[in-house]
């Protein structure tokens, strides 16, 4: 069974996290207490259109 903790796994999560808060204008840092509510919510929003969308892809769902 996979190590789903492992440092390369959260690496891999954190450089997307970062990549989607560029995509959508936002600047993320390890703490950021100026972090508006908005923001984190745009981010968040984003990851989970780009999940979504992976997850239809792989089902053939358009």
């Amino acid at each position: 069974m996979p190590d789903l903790n492992s440092t390369e796994r959260r690496g891999v999560g954190k450089q997307f996290t970062q990549e989607t808060a560029n995509e959508v204008g936002v600047q993320l840092s390890d703490y950021n207490p100026d972090l508006r509510s908005r923001d984190a919510g745009k981010v968040g929003g984003r990851i989970t259109q780009k999940l979504v969308s992976a997850g239809k892809n792989q089902m053939g769902i358009k």
